[in-house]
């Protein structure tokens, strides 16, 4: 797809000037989140990532723009007490057409290389889900198949695959997923060979297994218990862990999260988390 190669290598001119208007206007006044849209079919977003008493917070810019031949999305982080203010995140291209009665995205990574992801509804509650990249380090491809069947009962099954110039690799994984109204359980099961590469660059375990449950205990309270448990290729040992956890659902659309995580040698990790959505327009 090479005439498409241009529109990931530089921003249209009019969405460099909106980035540069909101990056002006969060100096000035910025918000935890901030979305405008300067022009018809084109949308700017900024989140501010620094603590409330930072005088130059760090943030980061989304950007999109609606085109005939597609939807174009960047993201650009500014970083004003570094040396390079500005660093330019991934961008993605969406085709408004389906390919082959799918969605077809090409991205280019930021990090380097590209990737493309294909997306469709094959009928009766199949859906299906192909990724391939190309980086400098590794090149993969991925195939996921979630299939929804009665009941609130559903399956995904996955496939990896990753090639370096030491090796090659595959990785497997399966879910099964029952819900209801009030209540959600999952059990799944991976493994991957010991060559398989991460897009990340890192080793996956050996094997694991995975089981959890959410249920709603009042009409505004969830709670949510998980275990893990799993066999790392560098150690004999297996690695399991337990993690309790409440979501509360606050007023204007905010939610408090805490959970306690407690692994196999009995450390705890505690964490509270106070999720508030400020959007301007």
């Amino acid at each position: 797809m090479p005439s498409l190669l241009p529109l990931l290598h530089r921003l249209p001119a009019a969405l460099l000037v909106g980035l540069a208007a909101a990056h002006t206007a969060a100096q000035a006044d910025p918000p935890n989140r901030a979305v405008m849209d300067p022009a018809p079919g084109v949308q700017l977003s900024y989140e501010r990532q620094g603590p409330l008493d930072t005088p130059t917070p760090p943030g980061r810019f989304d950007g999109t723009i609606a085109t005939p031949a597609g939807i174009l999305r960047t993201t650009v982080r500014a970083s004003p007490n570094e040396e390079q203010r500005f660093q330019r995140g991934d961008t993605t291209f969406e085709l408004p057409s389906p390919v082959l009665d799918g969605q077809l995205q090409v991205r280019e990574r930021e990090a380097g290389g590209l990737g493309a992801t294909w997306r469709a509804r094959l009928g009766a509650g199949l859906a299906a889900d192909a990724q391939g990249e190309r980086t400098p380090i590794r090149s993969g491809e991925a195939l996921q198949l979630q299939q929804q069947f009665t009941d609130g009962n559903a399956a995904r099954a996955q496939v990896s695959s990753s090639r370096t110039a030491a090796a090659q690799g595959r990785r497997w994984d399966l879910e099964v997923t029952h819900a209801t109204s009030s209540a959600r359980w999952s059990a799944g099961i991976d493994a991957s060979e010991r060559s398989y590469v991460s897009s990340s660059g890192g080793l996956e375990p050996r094997a694991g297994v995975r089981l959890g449950t959410q249920w709603l205990v009042l009409p505004n309270t969830r709670m949510e218990a998980r275990y893990t448990r799993h066999v790392r290729w560098d150690t004999e040992e297996p690695l399991s862990s337990v993690m309790l956890g409440t979501r509360f659902d606050l007023p204007r659309r905010a939610s408090l999260v805490t959970g306690v995580e407690v692994d196999g040698e009995s450390r705890h990790k505690a964490s509270a988390t106070l999720i508030v959505p400020l959007e301007e327009r």
